[in-house]
């Protein structure tokens, strides 16, 4: 019977123990998830969440749900990653060594704004509260709404605040000239999204940025002036840019110095983590060299699918198939909803109104749920 670790609750974390136990039913699977997390965390809600808290209920069903046999165990820390084992401080503050024939490292990326993503495995019920707190701070905002970034949480969340609170005063602040990085057909894209910010009456702000401004705000009103003279006057700020893999643990030389992720090969092995090819050490999403957009969770999950059926048949993975091909994200199609009576999709060509029809209304949630855990929420 085969041991497997996945190191890691998020969406490819919940997408390796599903192909685990979809390989073989002689496996035991243990998932380590830092803090108290025990529900699955579709990210894509998040903006949503931000200004409709009691969705948080619908969002965030039970890890349990989201497979069949593995056990998650919560920890403080992850002290060490090496073939065959994985040194953590337990939820009691001891420290100690789980042992396993393979491990999956799955712990995502760290991004600027702890609001649009919790890396610390806060419960349910302390995410809800940082959401209400947040709606809270909106409904009585007096200088207005700043959002630094203008990918596709910067634009979503924006959105999200300028539908619900129409009378509060919205600024996106966007560094490149188009919204929407790393999407494909994005001078198309940015024209229908820009739009209907602009319909929400969300000013909109591109090609400049603001200096030192790397942290989210909620305050007293304050005046930030951006690098060309652009002065905005707000109370509360997020930042929907930046961010990094989340590897929280040392790993030497294992990290890709140019990503800082894990340095992974086709096969989706870091074999800089896991030398010993009887012991291996796979990496996926967020934390490794390519990133974890969701563009790229299917592929990378059949290159690791595809590694882990030949170790289970051969006792290695050496010489094992390599199946990932890394295809840059402006090559995949794009999704994105702007509050809930708007949004832009590419397929089959950009446009607004199947972005709105496949997203806006609940953010894909009902669709996700059913599509991977066949759960009706």
């Amino acid at each position: 019977m085969t041991k497997y670790i996945v190191i890691g609750a998020g969406w490819l974390g919940i997408c390796a123990v599903r192909a685990i136990e979809s390989i073989s039913k002689e496996t035991v699977v243990t998932v380590l998830e830092v803090g108290s997390k025990d529900y699955i965390d579709i990210n894509i809600a998040t903006p949503r969440l931000a200004v409709q808290p009691d969705m948080v209920d619908l969002a965030y069903q039970p890890l349990s749900k989201a497979w069949v046999r593995a056990k998650l165990i919560n920890v403080k820390e992850i002290k060490r990653v090496a073939s065959g084992q994985v040194v953590v401080i337990d939820s009691e503050g001891n420290e100690g060594v789980l042992e396993a024939d393979g491990i999956i490292v799955a712990t995502g990326a760290v991004q600027s704004s702890p609001l649009m993503k919790d890396v610390q495995g806060k419960s349910k019920d302390e995410r809800k509260a940082e959401f209400t707190a947040f709606r809270d701070a909106i409904a009585n905002s007096k200088a207005g709404v700043l959002v630094i970034g203008g990918g596709s949480t910067g634009v979503e969340l924006i959105a999200e605040v300028a539908t619900d609170y129409g009378n509060v005063k919205c600024t996106l602040v966007n560094k490149p000239k188009l919204l929407l990085n790393g999407s494909s057909k994005r001078s198309a894209m940015h024209k229908i999204v820009i739009k209907q910010l602009n319909n929400l009456g969300v000013k909109v702000i591109t090609d400049d940025y603001i200096e030192d401004l790397k942290e989210d705000y909620m305050g007293e009103p304050k005046k930030f002036t951006t690098k060309k003279g652009v002065e905005i006057d707000a109370d509360i700020v997020v930042i929907c840019a930046g961010g990094h893999p989340n590897v929280p643990f040392p790993a030497g030389d294992a990290v890709d110095e140019k990503t800082t992720g894990l340095s992974v090969n086709e096969a989706m092995l870091c074999e800089k983590l896991g030398t010993d090819a009887t012991k291996p050490v796979w990496a996926v999403g967020d934390c490794t060299m390519y990133g974890g957009r969701g563009m790229f969770a299917d592929p990378q999950i059949e290159a690791l699918s595809a590694s882990i059926i030949y170790f289970e048949k051969m006792g290695t993975v050496e010489a094992g198939p390599m199946k990932y091909k890394h295809k840059p994200s402006d090559l995949f199609p794009s999704l994105v909803s702007v509050g809930r009576r708007g949004g832009a999709c590419t397929i089959p060509f950009p446009n607004k109104m199947l972005g709105k029809a496949l997203k806006s209304k609940d953010l894909g949630l009902s669709y996700i749920y059913q599509k991977y855990f066949k759960v009706k929420v």
